[in-house]
């Protein structure tokens, strides 16, 4: 008994004390470089020269990526556990700029530039069962799809410096195999006033409404700004397209920088340490909202006055998944249907739905992974 008390004491003890240089140091994401790189920024990691340090610095920053490729809680649970192992993949790293060092007791504490393969570091969990393989969750779920706009914005009008924060949010959820909605799209779409016209009153706002027209099922707004001297500060929040809830915030902050410093650098630095926090929301939500299918929004309209005929479409429906209806008139239905089928066959057997409880010369206005809108008479 004392023996499985000291051997429990002992574990907890250098759980903690392992806990506590993990935490002695912080990681910050700064830009995806290129397909395979990552760049990132360790603060606080301390070794009895540079050189160690740097080493200190290394571990911390793939213990970070490896974090941001999980798609659950018990695979963050199985990284942090896992440093030993993730020890043998420190040639992914390359060791770049240090912009700091003060002197402390015992050695140096540096802020340091680190470039993690995250390409490779994501094959190699994979191979070690640390993490689900990318392609099998991909085939399962079904990769989401993005729209990401200035908060406030109808995406009609985006700045060059809107697009270069834009551009920056993107390439971080492109890496994480996310794909992203077309804003020109977007642009070519909202010209069609039928489809406009049908989604008024079905969706909680109007951004919901330009999400659901690209086929995202999930849109990220931001907000970014200069204060004080140059210092930056970003928000970053995530909605999920269907219901406009609230997914994900975060904010961000740059460091300090001297009057002259460029402003979008401090605002990108801003962003970037906001984005991995809103996509671990997201990821976690994704991953265990659309294992029980997907949502599909749709809008029928018409001259829908017969009850029966009403009743019988939505008997219908129930086939197809669980619906929610969110307008029901007689000129219009709308709503949506959680299912595990895919884009084609929902489309399809709304279609027949329609046509089984009795309306006829029915014409599809608009189609896309996402929303379909029908016309009946």
């Amino acid at each position: 008994m004392k023996r499985q008390n000291l051997t429990g004491l002992f574990v907890g003890v250098m759980l903690a004390l392992w806990c506590a240089r993990a935490g002695a140091s912080t990681v910050q994401f700064i830009e995806v470089l290129d397909n395979n790189y990552n760049r990132y920024r360790v603060n606080g990691a301390e070794g009895k020269d540079q050189e160690a340090a740097k080493d200190i610095a290394v571990m911390d920053a793939i213990v970070f990526a490896a974090k941001e490729l999980t798609g659950s809680d018990d695979e963050k649970r199985a990284i942090e556990l896992a440093r030993p192992v993730l020890e043998k993949f420190k040639d992914l790293a390359r060791k770049g700029r240090v912009l700091n060092v003060v002197f402390v007791k015992g050695g140096v504490r540096i802020d340091v530039v680190i470039e993690v393969n995250v390409k490779e570091l994501r094959r190699k969990l994979e191979e070690a069962g640390l993490i689900a393989k990318a392609q099998e969750l991909a085939e399962q779920l079904g990769n989401p799809v993005v729209l990401i706009l200035p908060e406030g914005s109808d995406g009609k009008k985006i700045t060059s410096e809107q697009q270069i924060i834009i551009d920056r949010i993107a390439s971080f959820f492109t890496q994480q195999k996310y794909d992203l909605a077309d804003l020109s799209g977007m642009k070519n779409l909202q010209e069609m006033t039928k489809a406009t016209e049908a989604l008024s009153g079905v969706l909680p706002d109007p951004v919901a409404e330009i999400a659901t027209l690209v086929g995202a099922d999930i849109y990220v707004t931001f907000t970014a700004g200069i204060s004080g001297q140059v210092m930056a500060n970003a928000s970053i929040k995530a909605y999920e397209t269907t219901t406009a809830k609230l997914l994900a915030s975060a904010t961000g902050q740059s460091r300090r920088y001297p009057y002259g410093h460029p402003e979008m650098d401090a605002v990108l630095e801003a962003v970037s340490d906001a984005v991995p926090k809103v996509f671990e929301d997201i990821s976690g939500y994704w991953h265990e909202q659309v294992s029980k299918g997907r949502i599909y929004t749709f809008v029928i309209s018409g001259n829908l006055g017969d009850r029966e005929k009403q009743k019988a479409f939505r008997e219908a429906l129930k086939d197809i998944g669980t619906v929610k209806f969110n307008v029901k008139t007689q000129q219009k239905f709308a709503g949506t249907i959680r299912t595990t089928k895919d884009a084609d066959a929902v489309e399809d057997a709304i279609e027949d739905a329609i046509k089984d409880a009795g309306y006829r010369n029915v014409q599809l206005v608009v189609s896309n992974r996402a929303l379909f809108i029908f016309r009946v008479e």
